[in-house]
């Protein structure tokens, strides 16, 4: 009885060990960038990665590249601003980090547009770097 127990624990934690973590592959971020009274661009939140809610409306999770539906929702107290929720189709590049703001002409309102900026993730690129640069230097088979 102990054995089959010892087994089963053991299984189970071998079990959770190959299971791959958020941070195991290349990947992708998208978060809600800062305000600029300058550029005329506020702070959104983002609700909804591919019409599945976020956890932070700040931050997602490492996202897998490739094309994501985001749904971006903005609201301030300085006015009326439409629409309230915007879906924007990204197609995400590895190890980039997105940034999104609000865009608008005027500060009380109604219209607004999504800006996108990007960036590198340092840690990834070098992460990942050196496991593609391993890959094309081994000897084909």
């Amino acid at each position: 009885m102990k054995k089959m127990t010892l087994f089963a624990a053991l299984a189970l934690t071998a079990a959770g060990l190959a299971q791959a973590g958020m941070y195991d592959k290349p990947y992708a971020i998208v978060e809600s960038g800062g305000d600029s009274e300058t550029r005329k661009e506020s702070r959104l939140s983002i609700s909804k990665i591919d019409g599945k809610s976020t956890r932070n409306a700040r931050k997602t999770d490492p996202l897998e590249p490739g094309k994501r539906m985001i749904t971006l929702h903005f609201e301030s107290a300085r006015g009326k601003f439409r629409p309230e929720f915007l879906d924007l189709q990204m197609d995400l590049e590895a190890c980039t980090r997105y940034r999104v703001v609000a865009q608008y002409e005027v500060k009380t309102g109604p219209d607004w547009k999504p800006k996108v900026y990007s960036e590198p993730i340092g840690e990834c690129v070098k992460k990942f770097a050196k496991k593609d640069a391993t890959k094309k230097d081994a000897p084909a088979k």
